[in-house]
């Protein structure tokens, strides 16, 4: 046998070992289908109704599903013919959504493809990272179903400004929920830094907001917000506000209670410097019956700026503070001195002290002042890394075995009770 015999036959065997795998990937694909088939049979999903079998796997989403084959719902349209058709006719599995960007060019159409799964249903998002004009279109599309927005972008707020350019007043008319934050750093590693009007112009678009959070954001200039030529905007369905610590020390996006009247605000989180005077005006202005009042030590210099806005707060019921003791110790000493006139009805309070050390004298005042609140206040909580003699923390035991719910300590050490 020649050389170019022995060729011809190694292409012959060749030929002949493709045929067999074809043939063996053939065989796979019907033995694949076969199992759908069996499954549908012996599944007992499949044979109960679709109302059954649809809560059913509602009730295995996460609060925010992810996209990808692995994930549900993704993961039930590869089980068997039965599930993709009880998934496909679900739409409440596909009306929430949380990206993890980047992800691959071309995402906003398998966006919109998830999108187009949840029909009519009010739709939830929840983007991390920068994404793209694709995607910012996707989204711009069915702003009328948005429901919940919760948007953390790290390159300057263009992905913010891309989502909502475009758009006018009332463009997200079921929006309730919105979450704008920056990641800790941006590419650059700087804060995120947005156009105060920007920030504005989104409260214009969602007239029903009841919960909004600004997180770790810093406008440009302060000077900026006088450079703004529009009227108070007043958002009455607005319950809950809340502002995250800016992550410098810098040009925080405080200024903007200027330009809002907030009738209805029940919570409200200060994480940020804040103008004692515009601060007073905004709650003069609002008169809102809050509830939840939460004030970190950023917030707040000294107690002159705190005690003038806590007095236009009688409805409120819980109240948290971060502070150094001095402050802490004049809080203290205006709950015992003006029991009807400084938060009267206050029933829940937390202290975190910021100072390493504690002076003795606070904890006396302490102790007075939740002898003269028991009555309304049942519940209190302080973080300190030095706690109180001997002789006061029997005296706070005490007050727990009258029926306070009461706790100071650390992450370390319990000292009471």
């Amino acid at each position: 046998m020649s050389a170019e015999d022995v060729r011809v036959a190694i292409d012959k065997i060749s030929v002949d070992i493709e045929r067999r795998k074809e043939v063996l990937r053939t065989l796979e694909a019907k033995k694949i289908l076969l199992h759908r088939q069996l499954n549908a049979f012996l599944d007992p999903v499949a044979r109960m109704p679709l109302e059954i079998s649809s809560e059913i796997f509602i009730q295995c989403l996460p609060p925010f599903p992810e996209p990808g084959s692995s994930h549900i719902p993704m993961l039930f349209l590869n089980v068997c013919k039965a599930w993709t058709e009880i998934a496909l006719s679900t739409p409440a599995l596909w009306s929430a959504i949380h990206v993890q960007f980047p992800r691959p060019k071309g995402f906003g159409n398998a966006l919109e493809n998830w999108f187009q799964r949840a029909r009519s249903r009010p739709l939830s998002i929840s983007f991390r990272g920068d994404f793209d004009d694709d995607v910012a279109t996707a989204v711009r599309q069915r702003a009328m179903q948005l429901e919940n927005l919760d948007i953390y972008d790290a390159d300057d707020r263009s992905g913010i400004v891309d989502l909502l350019g475009g758009l006018g007043p009332g463009s997200f008319p079921l929006l309730k929920t919105l979450t704008i934050g920056a990641s800790e750093i941006n590419k650059d590693g700087d804060d995120v830094c947005f156009d105060p009007e920007s920030i504005l112009d989104i409260f214009l678009l969602a007239p029903v907001l009841v919960e909004c959070t600004l997180d770790s954001l810093i406008c440009h200039s302060p000077s900026l917000y006088d450079r703004i030529a529009r009227e108070q905007l007043v958002l009455p369905s607005l319950r809950r506000l809340r502002f995250g610590r800016s992550l410098k020390d810098i040009y925080t996006h405080d200024g903007i209670l200027r330009y809002l009247t907030l009738p209805s605000l029940r919570t409200l989180f200060l994480s940020m410097k804040i103008s004692s005077d515009d601060l007073i005006s905004f709650l003069k202005r609002s008169s809102p019956p809050l509830r939840h009042l939460v004030i970190s030590e950023a917030g707040v210099s000294n107690f002159l700026q705190l005690d003038p806005y806590l007095r236009l707060l009688p409805t409120v019921t819980h109240f948290e503070l971060c502070g150094p003791s001095g402050l802490v110790q004049e809080l203290f000493a205006a709950l015992v001195e003006s029991p009807s006139s400084l938060l009267p009805h206050l029933q829940s309070l937390r202290i975190i002290l910021s100072d390493w050390e504690t002076p003795q004298s606070l904890w006396e005042v302490l102790h007075r002042a939740l002898s003269v609140r028991r009555t309304h206040l049942t519940h209190f909580t302080m973080e300190a890394l030095q706690g109180p003699n001997s002789e006061l923390r029997a005296v706070f035991r005490q007050l727990v075995a009258e029926g306070m719910d009461l706790s100071i300590g650390n992450d370390f050490y319990s000292y009471v009770p």
